[in-house]
């Protein structure tokens, strides 16, 4: 049969069975294979639709642009048809999509903007809308969130199939939550040809990773939607749609996308709570369009794997667009704070190990520069809270310096508009409530509050676990977003001013923003053991329900103490230690689960181990020759300690088992000849460019490097201290400082360093 184009193709797609491990005695799962569709999706079917009712209604002209917010199919269906009709296309889409639907989008044609990753859908959806009302003479929106077309294409299309289809004998239809248009529809039609036949959602947890579906408590519920239609709806993990969709792809040949693997997941549940029946499952698309995003990476490939605090399972953050590294920063009173400098360390090592394999990463830093803490620093020293801020920002940036950390420092005032933003949105959504001028966050709306912190709410005790400031809230597990001024801010001036009131953002707010408005996405979180709950859970409860983000690792550090003695400040400890890489070296001592010990005892054992490190480096970099004739022992060395490096990060960042392997490695070092100190030197740097505990300045030259005037020079001081004649010696050494060069004595002999003033 010939057709008069490509769109006539669209719908009619197939039935298909299952094996019988998917199903339950008496009950049948049939699948409808949506990425049969030309243009690979069930949202083809939507596209037609809304650009037949936008051409019919006389909206649509060949002078307008099409114009849509997506996260990838329906804006390909879009595209395919614009093609077809030859409409321009303008599609607006999250970052974070997948990018084989950006390149087909593109190939047929349209015009990509693209909004940040971590505003998910939300972000394109605000964007498209301001383009709209701003320039309605250029775009025409279809608008698949509030049109009803989205749901006439299931109604007179999928619903009506899947009836004829199964000749009426089905008993449940699976269909997951995205724009809701397939749910919505299929329900409409089964309601008035069946009642009987029960329609079933999916949907995934906020913040979820499952590109194309919505969580309707933290999302923009589309107006098209409406619960009452649907008998249940089902609730899936993202790590059991992703499973489902690679058991597909092994167990049945099927090969389906994120969206497919959760309506299946619901599927199979489903079926195991029925004694007889026959379900319909929607798979709306196909697995190619997920190739390069986590579904389908394989596990060679997922690098370093960390151990998330909320699943307790080891995760593997998906490098993807690059990734977002946040630490909670020290406060603006206590810079040098070293269990916050230890967390930083910390992820410094894994921004670097990270960007050695070519992945983008931004560690960010959040301060709180507008909490009770730094105001009343600020008031003490008798400065504004800007200035103040700015001299702990140099403080910080000099510790980091001192440190080799590239970091950004993330103060939460930069982001003021995002968080009143943010509080509206919430409170748009029921999820908090204005009292007395402040403004809480109603824990009760979350029903996932506790889960990240493995708290049972019910057995917190009041006025150990919860502040009794707690009872001016409706609960007292309530937490505060913008928090009522006191008499002293208001007559300082340090107030924010809003529709509630003269307020000030609390610490949660603070914190979730500075990572919000300072890094590209939230990959990974790592707090204080003290700081699990609630800053952990009132930080997941801003960021998921509000902003639709959901960090893939949560991790918690182990306290630093002292036996029972105060723990000096980061730069106190550094100077204590000889070297600012000494101190870098003991903040990794331990697993960073564990305690770190500060004692003095501790701190002067690393300081030690430290010196050992730095001098086997000294050693060969002194002797270091031509690589010519290096040993295979060598060799086999330097490879060991590189793969014991790697196996130590990627297991959970565990650097407490590769410091044995580092000392012996040191310790078969020294001695070495030329050309295997060459090779040792070479391991030695190759791994320090990732942990940062060599300090190049105490580094010699190799002695094969030295200039030949340097040499002669070196002779003759050897010689005149041999002879006891140390006028003479001191003479050649000024000599060798006058050619750039520093002059250290040892048992082994004189080396020499560059110095900053070489000629």
């Amino acid at each position: 049969m010939n057709h008069s184009d490509i769109l006539s193709l669209i719908g009619n797609t197939p039935l298909a069975s299952l094996r019988a491990r998917y199903s339950e005695p008496g009950v049948t799962i049939l699948v409808k294979l949506e990425a049969k569709n030309p243009g690979g999706s069930i949202k083809d079917r939507v596209a037609l639709a809304m650009i037949e009712a936008a051409e019919a209604s006389g909206d649509l002209t060949k002078d307008k642009t099409v114009i849509e917010a997506t996260s990838g199919n329906t804006g390909i269906g879009l595209a395919m048809v614009c093609a077809v009709k030859g409409y321009k296309l303008t599609l607006i889409m999250p970052a974070s999509a997948s990018e084989e639907r950006k390149r087909i989008m593109r190939a047929y044609g349209a015009e990509i903007l693209l909004t940040p990753g971590h505003m998910g859908t939300d972000g394109a959806i605000e964007e498209a809308y301001r383009l709209t009302r701003e320039h309605p003479k250029t775009y025409v929106l279809m608008d698949q969130f509030n049109n009803p077309a989205s749901i006439a294409a299931h109604y007179d299309g999928t619903g009506l199939e899947i009836w004829q289809q199964t000749n009426g004998g089905l008993t449940h239809v699976v269909a997951t939550l995205g724009t809701s248009g397939t749910a919505m529809g299929i329900a409409k039609r089964m309601n008035e040809l069946s009642p009987a036949v029960n329609v079933v959602a999916v949907e995934p947890r906020p913040g979820h990773r499952i590109q194309g579906l919505k969580n309707m408590q933290e999302s923009y519920p589309p107006g098209i939607y409406d619960k009452r239609r649907l008998a249940r709806i089902l609730t899936v993990e993202d790590d059991e749609a992703f499973e489902m969709a690679r058991r597909l792809a092994r167990d049945e040949g099927i090969f389906v996308g994120m969206s497919g693997g959760a309506a299946m997941a619901g599927a199979v549940r489903l079926a195991r709570e029925l004694d007889n029946g026959l379900i319909v499952v929607i798979l709306p698309d196909g697995g190619e369009r997920y190739l390069s995003t986590e579904l389908f990476a394989t596990a060679d490939k997922r690098g370093v794997g960390l151990k998330d605090v909320e699943t307790r399972k080891v995760v593997h953050p998906a490098p993807g667009t690059g990734l977002g590294l946040y630490t909670l920063g020290p406060g603006l009173d206590q810079p040098g704070d070293v269990e916050c400098w230890r967390r930083i360390v910390l992820l410094d090592v894994l921004a670097r190990y990270q960007k050695a394999r070519d992945v983008g990463v931004t560690l960010g830093v959040g301060l709180a520069d507008m909490d009770d803490r730094a105001l009343a620093a600020a008031r003490a020293d008798g400065v504004s809270r800007e200035d103040f801020s700015v001299k702990a920002m140099e403080a910080m940036g000099s510790l980091a310096a001192m440190l080799g950390i590239e970091a950004r420092f993330l103060p939460a005032s930069q982001g003021l508009e995002r968080m009143l933003d943010l509080t509206r949105k919430l409170l748009g959504k029921g999820l908090g409530y204005e009292k007395m001028r402040s403004v809480y966050f109603d824990v009760a709306r979350d029903k996932t509050y506790g889960q990240l912190s493995h708290q049972d709410l019910g057995q917190l005790a009041l006025g150990k676990t919860v502040d009794l400031e707690a009872y001016l809230k409706d609960h007292p597990q309530d937490f505060t977003l913008l928090k009522r001024v006191s008499l002293q801010d208001l007559k300082l001036g340090q107030v924010v001013q809003t529709e509630w009131g003269n307020v000030r953002p609390s610490w949660f707010l603070q914190m979730a923003v500075a990572a919000l408005t300072g890094l590209p996405k939230v990959s990974v979180v790592l707090a204080g053991e003290n700081q699990v709950f609630p800053h952990l859970e009132n930080l997941r409860a801003i960021w998921s329900l509000g902003a639709g983000v959901r960090p893939e690792a949560w991790m918690v550090s182990g306290s630093v103490r002292a036996s029972g003695e105060a723990v000096p400040e980061m730069g106190a400890v550094a100077q204590m230690m000889g070297a600012a890489q000494a101190a870098r070296l003991w903040l990794m001592s331990v697993h960073y689960r564990k305690g770190l010990d500060a004692s003095d005892k501790t701190l002067s054992m690393w300081a030690r181990n430290w010196r050992k490190v730095q001098e086997a480096a000294a050693n060969v970099s002194h002797s270091a020759g031509s690589a010519a004739g290096v040993s295979a022992e060598a060799v086999s060395a330097v490879e060991t300690l590189r793969r014991e490096l790697d196996q130590s990060l990627e297991d959970d960042l565990a650097l407490h088992h590769f410091w044995p392997q580092l000392f012996a490695y040191c310790r078969r070092a020294n001695g070495a000849s030329p050309a295997d100190a060459e090779a040792y030197l070479e391991g030695l740097k190759a791994v320090d460019a990732v942990l940062g505990i060599l300090d190049d300045s105490r580094l010699p030259l190799p002695r094969s490097a030295w200039p030949q005037e340097a040499k002669v020079l070196a002779l003759r001081r050897e010689e005149a201290r041999n002879e006891k004649n140390f006028d003479q010696a001191d003479h050649l050494r000024q000599q060798l400082e006058t050619l750039g060069l520093r002059v250290e004595d040892t048992p082994a002999g004189i080396r020499l360093y560059a110095t900053t003033h070489a000629s």
